[in-house]
């Protein structure tokens, strides 16, 4: 049998078990506190979970892309099939207050103790660079691209008066992402989708659009992660495939993955306030009036703080409508005018077809005011559009010479001006 200790907060919480036949399973140590439980699918009990419950919550932790695991795999000479072994070796520092920790490593990871590397800007250009497989993305993707977003590449920094690679324990405080690069400017339409949605009043991932010694990256600024006088804390949180006991090759609904619905009763289950669950609905509905394709259960996640269960603020928002996808012969698809969301909104998922009897089927299914909902959709469409336009404007510096704006601009206005005439029919 092989162990790894699982530390929540720093404190031991259970322990994570490999048989020699690769059989998984997660127990709560006997003493550990009941009030420190590691996630919604997998609450305190002294029983211990088996391979099922505990591959969908480790799986969670791992990098999604196979390209990406089979790089650490061969780095450490392990099998990237197994995520045991992956989180021998980089469970230190995962997403959330969670660690893996061999018992020889067990001070350093209560501690967050390792090393801080500076990084030079052009180091930090340099990790850019290894991660583009191609150096500049097309308008015309092929259909099955987007769906490998989640396996985008990305590395995190520690930012201390300057950027660090963190080793060990210690914790990272901002993510890199070149972006998908088959598609043209996607970090750039992250970073224009995410500050869009925050200027209408949801709640986002801070980011910044920057550039490192020539390359292009968003540089997402961790909510999972909080400085208090110099001293950088983990927040707990899981994402809703982790939540409902889902695996991450499961999370698109299409896929029999988790829906808003779902995830709606996951945070009325976890004990969240009311208004947690209308602010998940608002983040849907800016989802689908940003025409994003990716909003998948994955994308969306829960903070588990000792006295507070909150949705997270939203992240890995980009809109698919500037681009087009390809017929079998190479040529955009007229056909696929109208692309589709990750999750359905009262039967219907594609964009610019929900109307008026979809969101209220939707607001009686989740079980709340249906004029509310409404009213919502409204506001929020009649808002986009502009705030978008502003967005620009004020990053004029980053869309200098892009075709982004011009592409994202008026489909999104399209769409939130069809979504409005849709309301009152």
């Amino acid at each position: 049998m092989k162990e790894l200790l699982v530390l929540l907060h720093g404190e031991v919480v259970g322990v994570l078990i490999q048989s020699p036949q690769g059989n998984r399973t997660f127990q709560y140590l006997k003493d550990s506190d009941p009030a420190l439980e590691v996630s919604v699918a997998l609450p305190y009990r002294l029983a211990p979970y088996p391979r099922r419950a505990t591959d969908a919550f480790i799986e969670g932790l791992l990098p999604e892309g196979e390209g990406v695991r089979e790089a650490l795999a061969h780095n450490f000479g392990i099998s990237s099939g197994n995520p045991f072994a992956l989180l021998e070796h980089i469970g230190l520092e995962c997403a959330g207050a969670i660690q893996f920790a061999r018992p020889d490593e067990l001070d350093s990871a209560r501690q967050s103790k390792g090393n801080l590397i500076p990084c030079t800007e052009r180091e930090v250009g340099e990790r850019l660079r290894a991660l583009i497989s191609q150096p500049k993305g097309s308008w015309l993707v092929d259909r099955e691209r987007w769906s490998l977003a989640g396996a985008q590449s990305k590395f995190a920094l520690r930012w201390d008066d300057g950027w660090f690679e963190a080793t060990g324990a210690e914790p990272t405080t901002h993510i890199f992402k070149p972006g998908i690069h088959d598609f043209r400017d996607q970090a750039l339409n992250e970073h224009l989708s995410l500050r869009t949605l925050s200027k209408v009043g949801l709640t986002v991932a801070n980011s910044r659009y920057m550039q490192f010694d020539g390359t292009n990256a968003i540089v997402v600024e961790r909510y999972d992660r909080m400085t208090i006088d110099g001293r950088v804390l983990r927040i707990h949180q899981e994402d809703f495939c982790q939540a409902t006991s889902t695996l991450p090759t499961k999370k698109y609904e299409a896929q029999q993955g988790p829906s808003a619905l779902s995830i709606v009763r996951t945070l009325r289950r976890a004990g969240a306030e009311e208004s947690e669950v209308l602010r998940f609905i608002e983040g849907l509905i800016g989802n689908y009036l940003i025409g994003a394709p990716d909003a998948h259960a994955k994308n969306y996640s829960i903070i588990l703080a000792p006295d507070v269960v909150a949705l997270a603020p939203l992240y890995d928002v980009a809109s698919g409508l500037p681009y087009e996808y390809k017929n079998e012969n190479g040529f955009p698809d007229k056909k696929d005018g109208l692309r589709n969301a990750a999750m359905a909104i009262g039967g219907e998922r594609r964009f610019g077809r929900v109307a008026h009897r979809h969101w209220a089927k939707f607001a009686a299914e989740a079980k709340v005011d249906g004029q509310w909902l409404l009213a919502t959709v409204r506001v929020l469409a009649m808002m986009i559009p502009d705030a978008l336009e502003e967005v620009i404007s004020e990053e004029r510096h980053a869309v200098t010479g892009s075709q982004l704006p011009d592409r994202l601009l008026p489909t999104v206005r399209s769409l939130c001006e069809t979504t409005i005439t849709l309301l009152d029919r």
